[in-house]
């Protein structure tokens, strides 16, 4: 679907992908394997001419980054390759530039013991040995609640107004950036029905899915496989308005599958460090994952508590790669809040990236949200957002519900980080992470349950322009709209450690006319829109309007138009 100049340029990363992987399912228990090359150094790709495996647009991408094509992005030796493939009974499943690697399956033990012995491979590695065993992994997905969201705005926003307006994604969408321009990566366990679901209308509409690929079974369907993955992608392109409106809703996506929903092996793993290189090579933006991997159906592949220091695993090692390449590399922290493990998962430790954390609508912690820090002691997860109780997509595509987990809080931040980006084209990957964690509600002082907070994305837009309120504590009033008025007030403050305003209207006279109070959501930079009926009603002419939030006041004239 979608861009076929773009398609053209993800052509290296997926040529080994050519002959179907279903004609293994006809065969007895292959098993897939990791081979590490030793160089690149007969690889016939160039540094000079990355156009060969890079699009336009990832040349670009890096472009305006300053980042430099390096012997990372060069496609594996296909010299190499062919010996592989010659050394037996073998398939090729796909290649790795980043870690020049290729992973092949087979079930010829000889040509393995070949394999061993070729100069240029200087490791290989069993990532699935092709048995079935009783699932260790008892649920990959929390449960999913189906309770209703609160919301205040739900004309337009429905439900899910509560997950957007808490990271002020609103006040993006209202300065006209709701994802133009960005491409959005998600690497996922499917996305069933995606293609034919109202949720995604106006995306398919626009031919706004430019890519999709599936690493898992490569039979080049991502619309049979499994919900989650579409439950996601609801959370950031779907229109359904009055019900759902996602955080980035004219986004551009490429959807890959890379997730084995119904097991727990590493290869899965290896699938995502495939597909994180494909949304390179087209260009992405930002990449979405919630994915989290820690233990597996087959104990010995397990992570340890240790191994979460950015640098272990080859799913985060790939993850920090992808953040060094420019793209904005957003993680969910992981489910094991309420289990043994406790803390994040791979790959949210990678080093570079914004792992995220859940958070309920009242902003406290979710129970089964992954805690910190990283093996090495950095601070994670980086952020929160609403996990617990989001709503979403249901598993049924058509309905929405109130969903849980991680999954679903990155993509908030995900398709958040898209439009606050989209507005600061000129700022690289980096600085707007940084200007995320620095709008976040515990930025000063970060914690193992919340990272930095949760973020203020209309803060990080200020802070991107050069008006830092990152130190703000205290209630600060900044301006009322519009003057005149007719029947409605948007106040735009900082709220402090204050959850109530009072907002009061008084004649010439002094005499009280109008009166009403709000509850908003304390540390955050707020713009709050006012209406009501009376308001409507009153006299026109000029009036005295009377904020207050604590012992803090502010007074000023307005005036009243006629209706």
């Amino acid at each position: 679907m979608g861009n076929d100049r773009l398609l053209r340029f993800v052509r290296v990363a997926l040529i080994y992908l050519s002959v179907p992987l279903r004609s293994f399912y006809a065969q007895t228990a292959p098993g897939t394997y990791l081979i590490e090359f030793t160089d690149k150094n007969g690889t016939p790709y160039s540094l000079n001419q990355p156009e060969a495996y890079l699009s336009p647009r990832a040349l670009d991408r890096r472009a305006r980054q300053s980042i430099a094509v390096d012997p990372t992005d060069l496609p594996v030796d296909p010299a190499y390759v062919s010996a592989l493939l010659a050394a037996g009974n073998i398939q090729l499943v796909g290649t790795s530039r980043w870690q020049n690697s290729a992973t092949i399956r087979t079930t010829d033990t000889l040509a393995l013991d070949t394999l061993a012995q070729l100069p240029f491979v200087q490791n290989l590695r069993c990532l699935h040995d092709g048995t079935v065993r009783p699932g260790r992994v008892r649920s990959k997905w929390p449960e999913e609640l189906r309770n209703s969201v609160d919301a205040p705005y739900e004309q337009h926003y429905g439900r899910g107004f509560r997950q957007l307006s808490m990271i002020n994604g609103h006040l993006l969408h209202e300065a006209g950036a709701r994802g133009e321009g960005i491409l959005l990566g998600i690497l996922d366990s499917g996305f069933d029905n995606a293609d034919i679901l109202p949720a995604f209308a106006p995306l398919r509409a626009r031919n706004g899915i430019v890519l999709t690929a599936d690493l898992v079974t490569g039979d080049g369907n991502v619309y049979q496989d499994h919900w989650h993955g579409r439950s996601v992608l609801s959370i950031i392109v779907a229109q359904l308005p009055g019900e759902l409106v996602g955080a980035a809703p004219n986004v551009n996506v490429a959807l890959v599958r890379t997730e084995d929903a119904a097991t727990e092996y590493i290869v899965e793993e290896d699938n995502w460090v495939r597909g994180a290189e494909i949304l390179d090579s087209l260009g992405c933006d930002v990449l979405n994952t919630s994915l989290g991997y820690t233990q597996f159906d087959d104990s010995t592949q397990d992570h340890s508590a240790t191994d979460l220091d950015g640098l272990t695993t080859r799913i985060s090692i790939a993850s920090g790669m992808a953040a060094k390449k420019g793209m904005i590399v957003v993680n969910s922290a992981g489910n094991s809040g309420q289990s043994d493990w406790y803390r994040i998962s791979a790959p949210a430790d990678a080093l570079g990236i914004l792992a995220v954390g859940a958070v309920g609508s009242l902003r406290e912690s979710a129970p089964f949200s992954g805690h910190g820090p990283s093996a090495d002691g950095r601070v994670k997860p980086d952020v929160c957002a609403m996990g617990w109780g989001t709503t979403g997509l249901d598993i049924d595509g058509i309905h929405i519900a109130a969903i849980n987990g991680t999954s679903f809080s990155a993509p908030l931040v995900a398709g958040g980080v898209a439009c606050l980006w989209q507005l600061h084209p000129d700022r690289s990957a980096a600085d707007v992470m940084a200007a995320v964690r620095g709008s976040a509600s515990h930025h000063a002082h970060p914690d193992v349950d919340f990272g930095y907070g949760i973020p203020d994305l209309w803060r990080a837009h200020l802070l991107l322009d050069g008006d830092d309120r990152t130190d703000l504590t205290e209630v600060e009033f900044y301006n009322v709209m519009p003057v005149p008025f007719a029947d409605h007030f948007e106040v735009e403050l900082f709220t402090g450690a204050e959850d109530l305003l009072q907002v009061d209207l008084f004649d010439m006279l002094g005499r009280p006319v109008w009166a009403i109070q709000e509850h908003l959501d304390n540390r955050t930079y707020q713009r709050i829109w006012i209406a009501d009926a009376r308001l409507a009603n009153l006299a026109a002419g000029p009036y005295v309007l009377r904020l207050r939030m604590g012992d803090r006041t502010q007074q000023r004239h307005v005036l009243k138009s006629l209706r």
